[in-house]
């Protein structure tokens, strides 16, 4: 349709096909419709449109957004949906279809659409991240006195709880939502008007399209307008950052299941089996959401390799970052909501987890800071006795709950030529992971009285953000609303 003024043949079909974006453009439909409305709307009032071709153009535009195109309007000869729909509207209306690309590019229209889907998907993207943390929170709310041992290397390295453990990963998913709070700001801009490159000589109201489409304001310059993908990049990132909290997790999840671990025990309804080894229960929905960190990050990398030293304004490279974009925020929303169904459902096994806390010298440092606090040693000399002793403890067969005062003072005539004379009573302590637990009764520590405080003030930070994003999608429904009204309007008039 386009081709036949300048171009003398018709699109080579490979070449067609090549080119095509009709594939992705599907899901684009939607929001080209609404800014095609929105487009028909401000030419009609800015008197460039008359009210019959508007209300021909508004009416066939409301019946495929009810009914969609057919899959004669699908041809890979318009390229693009946007020229699918004009095609429409041209073959149903004659010359007024033809009437509604006045003032606009493809350029402007296409960067439209895409904020328009990327504000959906990235709320939607924030759902399901506050969908987990509100998860993980009432998880840890169940857990703060079950004590374990957290890791450093994967091994032990000193008592915690299961609360604080599933807390840390609530704190950074948090982050993330504000991450993407903050993109979706920049995100909410309307190039719908910067035309090809340069606007136009038109009497336009850019202002008026962007309040029809629900956006904050206008993405002012034209030529940023219409080139500018930076917000996909943002976004993407904020989108990678939580793809690999759920690849950690996933990680630790699938090392906890196995039976050298038995910390957890997957539900039946998110595991897996053998064809052959009729006893497994395998961990595969946790392997794929590990592996699709790396998808997330490859897409990442694709837009980023693709967007780079492109000249400034349009270059058809834009198309292909689109899918990766998309894709990858649709990836890491539908990990995200796996994710919460796993540690909904999976059992916890408490007494595995304190006993293995009991296990590996785990509060050996306890120890150590036992003997600066009673002895006054320096805490390297502290940490070289308990050292020590760890050593004879392992050679002789002694387990942590059995270190006597005798074993201690041997490590420390060793190191520091001298006897501690710690009370059994004393060191007995020290070396009980629940109490090393309560001991840490610091900001941010396990102590389950400062995890419970922690998580209280993360379910009202959680409440803040959720509220946040009710409001943004309440602005984007209104504006809808109203787009339909203002069309319904024009068609009853």
């Amino acid at each position: 349709m386009i081709r036949e003024g300048r171009l003398g043949r018709g699109f080579d079909k490979e070449v067609a096909l090549y080119t095509s974006s009709l594939g992705f453009d599907r899901g684009l439909l939607e929001y080209d419709i609404y800014a095609d409305m929105a487009h028909a709307l401000m030419l009609h009032r800015q008197g460039l449109l008359d009210g019959g071709d508007a209300k021909r153009i508004l009416a066939l535009l409301k019946e495929i957004l009810e009914k969609g195109l057919d899959e004669r309007d699908l041809d890979p000869d318009m390229e693009d949906i946007h020229m699918a729909v004009e095609a429409r509207l041209t073959r149903e209306l004659g010359d007024a279809g033809g009437r509604l690309h006045q003032a606009r590019s493809r350029n402007d229209q296409v960067a439209t659409d895409l904020r328009m889907k990327a504000r959906d998907d990235v709320n939607a993207l924030s759902k399901a991240t506050s969908d987990l943390i509100s998860t993980l929170l009432a998880t840890a709310s169940e857990h703060t006195g079950t004590v374990m041992p957290a890791f450093t290397h994967l091994q032990h390295a000193q008592p915690t709880t299961l609360a604080h453990h599933l807390l840390s990963y609530a704190d950074s998913l948090l982050r993330s939502m504000e991450r993407l709070d903050e993109v979706y700001r920049r995100i909410d801009r309307c190039p719908l008007g910067a035309g090809a490159v340069a606007t136009t000589s038109h009497p336009i109201d850019r202002e008026m399209t962007a309040g029809l489409l629900g956006f904050a304001g206008v993405l002012e310059n034209s030529m940023d307008a219409v080139s500018t993908r930076d917000y996909m990049v943002e976004a993407a990132a904020a989108a990678v950052l939580i793809a690999m909290d759920l690849s950690k997790m996933a990680a630790e999840l699938v090392i906890w299941s196995t039976p050298e671990f038995s910390y957890i025990e997957l539900a039946d309804e998110v595991a897996s089996t053998s064809s052959i080894m009729p006893q497994k229960k395998n961990p595969d929905v946790l392997e794929l959401i590990r592996a699709r960190y790396g998808t997330a990050a490859g897409g990442l990398v694709s837009l980023l390799t693709i967007l780079g030293a492109l000249p400034q304004s349009y270059n058809r490279d834009l198309q292909e970052a689109s899918p990766a974009f998309f894709s990858l925020i649709e990836g890491v929303t539908s990990s995200l909501s796996v994710m919460s169904k796993v540690i909904r459902t999976m059992k916890v096994n408490a007494g595995e987890m304190k006993a293995a806390s009991t296990r590996d010298f785990s509060t050996a440092t306890d120890l150590a800071d036992l003997i600066v606090k009673e002895r006054g040693l320096p805490f390297r000399t502290a940490h070289q006795i308990v050292g020590a002793m760890v050593s004879m403890a392992i050679k002789e067969g002694v387990e942590p709950g059995q270190v006597s005062s005798e074993l201690l003072d041997r490590a420390a005539e060793s190191v520091a030529g001298e006897k501690l004379g710690l009370s059994e009573e004393a060191i007995k302590a020290a070396m009980d992971p629940v109490l090393a637990v309560k001991a840490r009764s610091i900001t941010g520590g396990p102590a389950p009285e400062d995890v419970e405080k922690a998580i209280k003030e993360r379910q009202r930070e959680l409440k803040k953000r959720e509220q946040t994003l009710r409001e943004r999608e309440s602005r984007l429904n209104e504006a809808r609303k109203r787009l339909l009204e203002s069309v319904s309007s024009i068609l009853e008039a």
